[in-house]
């Protein structure tokens, strides 16, 4: 499995980064929760924001899935983040003929080292390329903190030009150089191992080895497979093509075309090879996991068509970095999912475990009864010689004879094939007053039988004696001797063995000496029925711990389900709306509120049209309403928007019941009496009458979930339906048009306004820009002031340009200076300027100099603030008073989302809205909120916990019951992403089929403390 980008895959992921992510800002960076090497940096500018994943000396691309971060960075993140964060990425460049990626910040205020190699870093530097911070310590490089970095220069972000390509004309010449090169030096090392040790094998190199070695700035991956594709293995030995360059040569010109041609193209697309999963079930396993990814190309790989079976190529469309983020997003989901799979088999597995070792268990308990049932059964078939055996051994000990003596008696016995003495077994248990006696079983052979053998074995040696006798007499029959002895032992050893066999089937039993036969066989029967009684107490117990058993590995595996139940989601393309606050009325009207005044005036400057509804109250709160088909308003949305106009209003915090009013938009200018634009967030109503007052409002407010269904019109991971409309049509909307143009100041509308057609929509629409910039209203440069007016011409001296800067506007003094000049005509410039020095005249003329500069460079920077803001209020003006418009499909998101599932419905995401109680009422996961004082924090863990808890209906059949996918997309949000949605100060939970309602009332503890006193009383 590919883990690492190769040369050619950090080049075609470098130009796609510098393309993508120049003139981005760096908006915060985190650590990525699997591993310590891994780095999320997110970069963002208005209504575009994107994720880039960098793994230390392995990867980077750009991402569209989440990746889960831990609550704390660690100390080199905090040190980016305390250096980067917020700053603007200048330039991107890749070090020539290096893995070495650059990223610049702020015009080189800083810089970002990434290496790709296998003792790769991540190096945060300065402007002076001096190390600030590193990711590890690398023993094999000297990088140290305060040292400067040499791997490259300023020249690297002062050219444009991108790198050239050295091309290579392969010659079979070439080829049959670098083969002979490989010949020679193999035989020199053969020599050298023939000499110090002969076991040692010869190393071969083959053909993919050499190639690579010669040109290593074509891909190793490339090279392999173009072999391929020739028909040559890549681990053929090299040698082996001696005479064979030509073919080299051309497939050599050919990767190298081929490899010019991928830097340089455009259009592209990647290739994933995904490997068929062995251990695949349909059954237990997802879909997913039917073929597990193995490699990447930005080539098509080749396949041989007896593989085609076990491997399968998938095309990427679009960029490479879509290419290497879906393989590497997709095992990082596949492992997790794995995890999730060994943990439940790891259980499983424990549990197997645990019931074959009760199995065990009771089956040694019902062997053992079994067995002394059987040897009770044997005593009793064999009393006779049980009781011979007893009698024996009881008489000699009767004798007083000593216990050895006894166990030899009985060893010679056996010598001489005493039957009873066969029985007993040495040595003897006369400690405990036992004997171990052999009983036959019912199958073992008889005397006959035996005898039988035994004249069989006879048999077959005389025939063997006999035809040895004649045959020894011809020695030229030497092989027969051989082949009928061989024959003759082989036939003596199966009758032997055979014997064995059927003569050793006997079973030891232990007999008492104090005790009869049959009274020996029923102590075997008096265990047997305690080990029966023994076994069922067993097999309750047992049965019992099973349980145990089961429920502590679920809770277990519960725990860690709960610990690793994250699993990678694709980055939902949101709405053009959720960036503000919003809801959908009951009606499916849009209504939305900014977050800020910033965002207020966006809001209307993009998206409010002549027939929309601007809502307010007197606690300057601004609401919009949406009419897309320019239909009237109905009541219970203008109701719905009023209470939310008061609801994020300080009315929520004070508790205040009022109510709002509305006008429609045509009614509301950004513009006051004289021509100036309003400050953020402040409106001037044309026309007071066209007011309407509401009711007062109920501050009740709700949490609920969206499901975004994916129809036929909808298409996975496009944009949200916006567009920029390069000006509205004259013929669909003439009367904004000559509003606006009557709106506009004079001054400005004399001016040329192709300022705002040289802008782009974004930054048109971009009130970030609005606010007072420090680069706006700098100090200008030396080179935008105007120099300082001289009016001494080159040609005059020092010493008389001093003098008549002296002389300079003072009067009644015109004559003393002709008289001075007639005085001092013989005095030169040397002369003049010492005598002034000494007087002290000249510094008063430096002071007075260096004021009147000072006061000219105030003045200039003034002028220049004074155009700036000019300037600025001149975009402020047209972004209010052009036809720039964003156009949105209002009906399309109508049909993707819905507030409740229905059987058959492709659900793609869930997504929360914060909303008037009112307007929820047909949303299947809802709760209530009103003031009051309990923290969000807490309050939206308790809803996830609530819904999460709430009973499920496995078919998905029922409307009314949650459904499993609902469930597992409700998983998947934190209550972190509900927070922002809740534009309310403290609140209070009113969970459905609940007695009481979830607060931070202090009355309730004390309540129940005097309840139980007085119960005690009495």
């Amino acid at each position: 499995m590919k883990q690492r980008i190769s040369g050619l895959d950090l080049k075609l992921l470098a130009k796609e980064l510098k393309e993508s992510l120049v003139s981005y800002r760096l908006t915060n960076i985190y650590n990525v929760a699997d591993s310590s090497k891994q780095f999320l940096l997110k970069f963002g500018k208005p209504d575009s924001k994107l994720n880039v994943v960098v793994d230390s000396g392995s990867k980077i691309h750009t991402t569209t899935f989440t990746r889960h971060t831990p609550e704390a960075p660690s100390g080199f993140v905090s040190k980016l983040r305390k250096h980067l964060k917020s700053k603007r990425l200048t330039a991107l460049r890749q070090i020539p003929n290096d893995r070495i990626l650059v990223f610049q910040f702020a015009d080189g205020l800083y810089y970002l080292v990434l290496e790709f190699f296998s003792a790769g870093n991540v190096m945060l530097l300065d402007e002076n390329q001096n190390i600030l911070s590193l990711q590890r310590i690398v023993s094999e490089h000297e990088n140290k903190v305060g040292e400067k970095y040499e791997m490259f220069d300023s020249s690297l972000f002062h050219s444009e030009t991108t790198e050239d390509i050295e091309t290579v004309q392969f010659s079979t010449e070439l080829v049959s150089s670098w083969l002979k090169e490989i010949e020679e030096e193999q035989n020199i090392t053969s020599s050298i191992t023939t000499v110090t040790s002969e076991k040692k094998k010869k190393k071969k190199v083959s053909i993919h080895k050499l190639l690579l070695r010669k040109q290593p700035q074509l891909s190793s991956d490339l090279l392999s497979n173009n072999l391929k594709k020739t028909g040559i293995e890549p681990s053929t030995r090299c040698l082996e093509f001696l005479g064979k360059e030509q073919e080299i040569s051309t497939l050599l010109t050919e990767t190298q075309d081929e490899y010019i041609q991928l830097i340089k193209e455009k259009e592209r697309c990647g290739y994933i090879v995904a490997q068929k999963n062995k251990n695949f079930d349909s059954e237990k396993h997802d879909q997913e996991l039917e073929f597990i990814y193995e490699n990447f190309h930005p080539f098509k790989p080749f396949i041989e068509e007896k593989e085609l079976d076990k491997f399968r190529v998938i095309e990427i469309a679009g960029e490479y970095n879509r290419t290497v983020d879906t393989f590497f997003s997709t095992i990082e989901s596949n492992k997790l999912a794995l995890r999730i799979q060994s943990q439940e088999a790891q259980a499983q597995k424990r549990i197997d475990d645990a019931r074959s070792a009760n199995e065990m268990k009771i089956k040694a308990l019902t062997d053992i009864q079994s067995s002394n049932e059987h040897k009770a059964e044997l005593i009793i078939n064999n009393a006779d010689l049980v009781e011979q055996a007893k009698a024996a051994v009881q008489n000699l000990i009767d004798q007083q004879t000593d216990w050895s003596t006894i166990e030899k008696l009985i060893q010679s016995e056996q010598k001489k094939g005493n039957k009873i003495a066969k029985m007993i077994e040495v040595p003897l248990m006369l400690k405990k007053n036992k004997i171990n006696v052999r009983l036959p079983l019912e199958n073992t052979l008889d005397e006959s039988s035996v005898a039988i053998y035994d004249r069989e074995l006879s048999d077959s040696s005389d025939s063997s004696d006999s035809s040895e006798s004649s045959d020894s007499s011809d020695s030229s029959d030497s092989d027969s001797d051989s082949d009928s002895s061989s024959h003759r032992n082989t036939k003596k050893s199966k009758i032997r063995r055979k014997i064995k066999s059927t003569t050793a089937q006997t079973a030891t039993v232990t007999i008492d000496l104090g005790l009869s036969a049959y009274a020996n066989a029923s102590q075997y029967f008096t265990v047997k029925k305690t080990g029966a009684e023994k076994q069922k107490k067993v097999e309750k117990n047992l049965e019992k711990a099973m349980k145990n058993i089961e429920v502590k590995i679920d809770q277990q595996l519960k725990k860690k389900m709960k610990e690793t139940h994250k699993v990678l989601k694709k980055i939902r393309t949101p709405y053009f709306f959720e960036k503000y606050n919003w809801f959908i009325s009951s009606e499916g009207f849009l209504v939305l509120h900014g977050k800020s005044p910033l965002e207020t005036d966006q809001i209307y400057s993009r998206f409010i049209e002549d027939k929309d509804v601007f809502m307010s109250n007197n606690f300057n709160t601004h609401v919009w309403i949406k009419n897309p088909d320019k239909t009237e308003i109905p009541p219970n949305t203008l109701m719905q928007a009023g209470v939310f106009c008061m609801s994020t209003s300080a009315a929520w915090s004070k508790k205040v019941s009022s109510s709002a009013w509305w006008c429609y938009a045509e009614n509301v200018s950004k513009f006051d009496d004289h021509d100036g634009v309003l400050p953020s967030g402040v409106y001037r109503i044309k026309r007071e009458l066209e007011k309407n007052e509401l009711s007062p409002s109920q501050l009740i407010m709700g949490i609920a979930f969206l499901w975004k269904i994916r129809s036929d019109e909808s298409v996975p991971d496009a944009d949200d339906g916006v567009t920029s409309v390069p000006g509205l049509d004259e013929t669909v909307n003439p009367t904004k048009k000559t509003d606006l143009d009557n709106e506009i100041p004079s001054k400005i509308k004399e001016e040329n306004i192709l300022s705002l057609t040289e802008m782009d929509v974004e930054n048109a629409n971009d009130f970030s820009n609005l606010t007072p910039n420090e680069s706006e209203f700098a100090l200008p440069k030396e080179g935008e002031l105007t120099s300082i007016p001289r009016e001494e011409n080159d040609t005059k001296t020092i010493a008389t340009t001093t003098i008549s800067k002296m002389s300079k506007g003072v009067r009644g003094k015109k004559g003393k200076l002709k008289k001075m000049q007639r005085k001092y005509a013989d005095q030169d410039d040397e002369e003049r300027l010492m005598r002034l020095d000494v007087l002290g005249t000249l510094k008063g003329i430096e002071r007075q100099e260096e004021k009147e500069r000072t006061e000219t460079l105030k003045q200039e920077e003034r002028e220049y603030k004074k155009a700036q803001r000019e300037k600025q209020i001149e975009k402020q003006v047209l972004q209010f008073s052009s036809n720039e418009k964003v156009h949105a499909n209002y009906h399309n998101f109508k049909d993707q989302l819905k507030p409740s599932l229905t059987y058959g419905d492709d659900v793609v995401d869930v997504i929360p809205v914060f909303a008037p109680w009112s307007a929820l009422l047909k949303y299947k996961y809802k709760v209530k909120i009103q003031p009051g004082s309990a923290k969000k924090t807490k309050s939206m863990t308790e809803v996830l916990r609530y819904f999460m808890g709430r009973n499920i209906d496995n078919k998905s059949e029922d409307k009314e019951t949650d459904w499993p996918i609902e469930h597992k997309l409700i998983k998947s949000i934190n209550e972190s992403d509900l927070i922002p949605l809740l534009c309310v100060d403290k609140l209070n939970l009113s969970l459905p089929n609940s007695n009481k309602t979830k607060t931070n009332s202090k009355g309730a503890p004390k309540k129940q403390k005097s309840g139980k006193k007085s119960k005690k009383r009495m």
